[in-house]
């Protein structure tokens, strides 16, 4: 009788066994669900990254973006684009308060040409400077920038005004009556910069009546 006593508890023993021993192992299909679940993170991962360096590129293809012209030069040459500039008669000192003698600033009346010499209402920016010759030593008297907004802002088209308007207040008080203004032109279509100067006559405040 103990010897069949002994025999079935051996038999429990090795059952007990084998099911503590299924508990303990993971299952197979689990192992492999894990696997995929982290194969499939890593490639999630991945995608972002390269996406990411996509998005990157794409910007700075946009912040590069230009409205340089892609025609050759003789085919702009032919089309009805600036090809030089045309000064007003009218630019010169500029009397901007009546109640104090001479001048306080010059106005730049300032045309974009065709290749015609015919005006055109062109967009661009403007770079104006006045020189004062006589004064060897330091002869820059001013500088002036003017956006292709605020440039815009400056357009009289009525009467007989078809032009730009560009007032640029002393920077330094001129001493002399004659001048010299140099005037930057970029055009916005083309890119093109076009540049003409001319002698003006102001009245420096110094001399002023």
């Amino acid at each position: 009788m103990n010897a069949v006593r002994s025999s079935a508890w051996v038999v429990v023993a090795g059952l007990l066994s084998a099911v503590g021993a299924g508990c303990s192992q993971p299952n197979r299909a689990n192992i492999e669900l894990r696997k995929q679940n982290q194969a499939l993170a890593t490639q999630i991962e991945d995608l972002n990254r390269l996406h990411e360096a996509d998005q990157a590129t794409i910007r700075g293809f946009e912040a590069h973006v230009t409205t340089q012209p892609t025609l050759p030069r003789e085919r702009l040459a032919s089309l009805y684009t600036v090809h030089g500039l045309s000064f007003g008669r009218l630019t010169g000192g500029a009397d901007l308060d009546a109640g104090r003698p001479g001048d306080e600033a010059i106005k730049v009346y300032i045309g974009p040409m065709d290749q015609q010499g015919d005006v055109l209402k062109s967009a661009g920016s403007f770079v104006i400077e006045l020189f004062d010759l006589e004064q060897a030593d330091r002869p820059l008297l001013g500088k002036w920038e003017f956006s292709t907004q605020q440039a815009a802002k400056n357009w009289f088209g009525q009467s007989l005004l078809y032009q730009y308007i560009l007032t640029c207040p002393w920077q330094r008080v001129p001493e002399h009556q004659k001048l010299l203004v140099r005037v930057s032109f970029t055009d916005e279509l083309t890119g093109r910069v076009f540049v003409d100067q001319r002698d003006i006559t102001i009245k420096p405040p110094s001399v002023g009546s």
